[in-house]
């Protein structure tokens, strides 16, 4: 029995250590990917910037398109918990909302996500791969739809399904976006408040 537990307690440790160099690979393939984009960055630069071999790199990814996915996950969980951060100095809904559109803007700066772009738009993939993306890019959905079902239980947002109104503030966010390179940080900040207000209008509990 002792023995069992000690080599279930080394296991555990074993792959947390393999985990842990997986994301170590993935941080510094990160810049990388950043700055020169998906297609023209190659494995013989991962390696070196990894400092690893190619035997290396394959023994934890599998491919290039693998690395890129779990970049992306870690990503994505490093947002919501960022997020969960910064939520807790907001009480009601409605200032959750604004926040997240704050919030939101400040991640536009993120040279990941127009990698995230070109890898979508630029890339033949599976469809399995394509899935698999595209559960990548909705796990903050999860957030959106949170903070709608608080606004409706309490009051502030009138009854309604949270994820179609999730999907309509998500859209807002996401085809503003694209104002990113067009307008300063301030003004695209303001802008996203005056569409998110223009939401609200249609959704908001009026106060008797």
């Amino acid at each position: 029995m002792i023995v069992y537990v000690e080599g279930f307690t080394i296991e555990v440790k074993r792959r947390k250590d393999v985990l842990q160099i997986k994301k170590e690979i993935a941080m510094k393939t990160k810049e990388l990917f950043a700055q020169k984009g998906y297609s023209a960055t190659s494995m013989e630069e991962i390696c070196a910037i990894n400092n690893r071999s190619k035997g290396s790199i394959y023994y934890h990814f599998k491919s290039k398109e693998e690395l890129f996915m779990f970049l992306i996950r870690i990503n994505n969980e490093e947002w919501i918990d960022s997020w969960q951060e910064i939520e807790q100095q907001y009480e009601t809904a409605i200032d959750k909302l604004y926040g997240l559109a704050d919030y939101y803007v400040d991640d536009l700066a993120n040279p990941l996500n127009h990698t995230i772009n070109e890898f979508l738009s630029g890339q033949v993939v599976s469809k399995e791969m394509m899935d698999e993306m595209l559960a990548l890019i909705r796990l903050p959905y999860r957030t959106y739809e949170s903070i709608i079902m608080q606004g409706i239980e309490q009051g502030e947002l009138k009854p309604g399904d949270p994820k179609e109104l999730m999907y309509i503030i998500n859209g807002l966010f996401n085809g503003l976006s694209t104002l990113y390179f067009e307008m300063e940080i301030d003004e695209l900040r303001q802008l996203y408040h005056k569409g998110l207000r223009t939401i609200l209008q249609g959704i908001q509990q009026m106060k008797q």
